[in-house]
């Protein structure tokens, strides 16, 4: 009775009623505690050795454990949408040319704890035709980086490639429009990481 029983498992799949749910159930996890209480060869059907779990020398270090950690770039994806900094209910939109509305998307940005490698900043905007918007990323009042449309419908904009701060620092996204006479709007902003 070192694992669960595949009849136990088809009576979860097929059950109808409450309570053949409940004695399946019920049955699968007197089987999970009894192979865990009596562990045999049976319980692990690939036998593991120390070695192959602990890092060589690891008793008496300070690393336990063997490091099984993998890249970011070995695993293949082309970029990542790690933070989103805006994402309001409803856009945000303004005409003001200076100052830049401030819309939130307080981030603290520390090098240390995120992966070199490439940031974008990338927006959903739009703005009345004619007019430019324009989506800021800031340290204060130090602008890291920017994005810009003439859409006048919701597109999707990415920057060029940002320079992010050397040290901690707490970001902030605003909005800008290009003129009074056209309104902008954002909808969602967030920084792009490409490996």
């Amino acid at each position: 009775m070192a694992q669960i029983d595949d009849s136990i498992l088809l009576w979860l799949r097929y059950a109808k009623s409450p309570s053949e749910i409940a004695y399946a159930t019920m049955r699968a996890l007197q089987q999970v505690v009894a192979a865990y209480n009596n562990l045999d060869d049976t319980n692990i059907a690939v036998p593991l050795t120390g070695d192959k779990v602990l890092a060589q020398g690891s008793l008496t270090g300070d690393l336990l454990l063997r490091d099984y950690s993998t890249s970011l770039r070995k695993l293949g994806f082309r970029e990542w949408p790690l933070v989103t900094l805006v994402s309001p209910a409803q856009p945000i939109s303004t005409s003001s040319t200076n100052p830049s509305v401030d819309c939130g998307g307080f981030f603290v940005w520390d090098p240390n704890k995120y992966p070199g490698g490439t940031w974008y900043l990338e927006a959903a905007m739009q703005v009345a035709a004619g007019g430019t918007a324009t989506v800021q990323l800031k340290n204060g009042a130090q602008v890291v980086g920017s994005v810009s449309t003439q859409a006048t419908s919701w597109t999707v904009a990415r920057s060029t490639p940002l320079t992010m701060p050397s040290s901690q620092a707490a970001l902030t996204v605003t909005l800008v429009s290009s003129g009074s006479n056209y309104v902008a709007s954002l909808w969602v902003a967030r920084l792009i990481y490409v490996p």
